[in-house]
């Protein structure tokens, strides 16, 4: 069991990208706007929406009287530490970061045929992996693997980064058509333990059912977030500094990693709690709930 605690990516970490910021009009504070009409802010790399028609001196930053902020800019959408937004391309995203001195990246939330993940330091590459999304699942003879639906993952997650403070790393994702990445997170990685069998994975759904005094039922569909419950084994001598950086870690959104072999225990967001039962003298008993950002 580990997580990786993400680094907020600046503009000056943005070394470069393939997604152009051009979503809408960049905001002019001459022009006449209409209700409803939308702009770019490069400040912000936010998208807003006119609530009142005319003209603002005041960025819609901050003016509230006539901007409503809708959400990230397609490029900014991998780095604005959310779920539910994607940065979205045709056929391929590339993306150069230089976040300071990394041990880990995870890829959340992608669309494509594979992600290629490259650091290089000083212009030399220092570390290259290149992950097929093909999961191959249902193909068991050539009729299904001529027929069945292609069954791809969707999380990547790589802890084996070498330590350069600056290196830069770059992530491709290759598809045929439509591209796409949720959440770009990287950061330093701690392991709390050895995850053990017996995990719990699912989800909480925020959807809505209701019935009416006819019996007519409309359910009203909303987001959901994962959840996961994993008992991890804790060494002795790492109890101490286990809770202390769990303790550290309260009401922070981090990527939880409790396996690499599932992608439903690859969590973006909180521990609800976490007990530590010091059972034996060798190692002690952990038991984390995790709840993702919906």
């Amino acid at each position: 069991m580990k997580f990786l605690t993400p680094v907020a990516i600046t503009d000056s970490m943005l070394v470069s990208s393939s997604i152009a910021e051009t979503d809408h009009p960049a905001w002019n504070a001459a022009t006449a706007y209409a209700v409803g009409a939308r702009v770019v802010l490069a400040s912000t790399h936010s998208i807003y929406q006119r609530l009142v028609a005319g003209t603002s001196a005041q960025s819609p930053d901050v003016d509230a009287a006539n901007w409503i902020r809708i959400g990230p800019t397609n490029r900014w959408c991998m780095f604005d530490r959310a779920t539910g937004t994607l940065s979205t391309a045709t056929d391929s995203i590339t993306v150069t970061i230089a976040p300071g001195m990394v041990r880990g990246i995870a890829l959340l939330d992608i669309t494509g045929n594979s992600v290629t993940v490259t650091m290089t330091n000083g212009g030399t590459t220092v570390y290259s992996r290149t992950v097929s999304l093909n999961t191959g699942y249902g193909v068991n003879d050539w009729d299904t693997y001529f027929f069945n639906d292609i069954v791809r993952k969707s999380t990547v997650v790589l802890t084996d980064l070498p330590p350069y403070s600056a290196g830069q790393i770059t992530v491709t994702v290759n598809g045929s058509g439509p591209v796409s990445i949720g959440t770009v997170a990287a950061g330093s990685v701690f392991t709390v333990g050895r995850s053990r069998f017996g995990m719990s994975l699912g989800i909480i759904d925020y959807s809505v059912k209701t019935t009416d005094a006819y019996g007519a039922t409309t359910v009203t569909q909303r987001a959901f977030a994962k959840r996961m419950t994993v008992p991890v084994v804790v060494n002795a001598i790492d109890v101490d500094e286990v809770s202390r950086r769990l303790a550290l870690i309260r009401a922070t959104p981090v990527v939880w990693i409790a396996s690499t072999s599932y992608d439903q225990s690859i969590v973006y967001g909180f521990f609800k709690e976490f007990a530590i039962d010091v059972a034996y003298p060798e190692f002690s008993n952990c038991s984390l709930t995790i709840e993702g950002l919906s």
